[in-house]
């Protein structure tokens, strides 16, 4: 399995770092046991975006990884405002609900209705991004988890678990899902 995490300049360093660790869970604990492979990379427009508090990572693979593989998380944070207005990085985006699961947190929502995904149905974000989404012709439900189908969003950083677990059960089964919590609730 290819789980693509888009990012950008001015990501929010929960939103990429917390769900990360859930699905590196998975490759460690509990995807073995089922004889496949599990690759997570983070996807960017640049070979080295920086979080909106100053913390700078390297991308593993281009955007375009994200348009094959078999499920989609995209951040949130203030780069996402920039992002909308990209061309380049939104062309580069070629998402498909139909044979993928697609995934977005808080201001990451505002990608999906720029590319069209929201296009007739509802989701959730951050409360101060509402009448954002809102004003792209989405209908949003204040809730921290929305589900259509193949694609998801979530309103609130600790709502990245609601979607990282989602991804696993639709990818993996309940069990593997399962394990995450297990696996944060251990402390250690």
């Amino acid at each position: 399995m290819k789980i693509a995490m888009v990012a950008f300049e001015g990501f929010t360093d929960v939103d990429l770092f917390l769900p990360w660790d859930l699905f590196y869970r998975v490759k460690d604990a509990t995807y073995a046991a089922y004889g496949g492979e599990w690759t997570v990379r983070i996807c960017a427009d640049a070979g080295r975006i920086r979080s909106y508090s100053g913390l700078a990572i390297d991308r593993h693979e281009p955007l375009e990884w994200a348009n094959d593989a078999d499920a989609v998380f995209i951040v949130s944070g203030p780069g996402s405002r920039t992002k909308i207005k990209d061309p380049a990085f939104l062309g580069a985006l070629r998402l498909d609900p139909s044979r993928q699961l697609v995934a977005a947190i808080d201001s990451g929502a505002l990608i999906l209705a720029k590319l069209g995904l929201l296009d007739g149905l509802s989701a959730t974000t951050y409360p101060s991004v509402f009448a954002e989404l809102e004003a792209m012709g989405v209908k949003t439900e204040r809730r921290p988890f929305v589900v259509h189908g193949n694609l998801a969003t979530g309103g609130g950083c600790l709502a990245t678990q609601d979607l990282a677990g989602w991804i696993v059960e639709r990818l993996i089964g309940r069990e593997a899902a399962m394990a995450i919590v297990d696996s944060v609730a251990k402390v250690e």
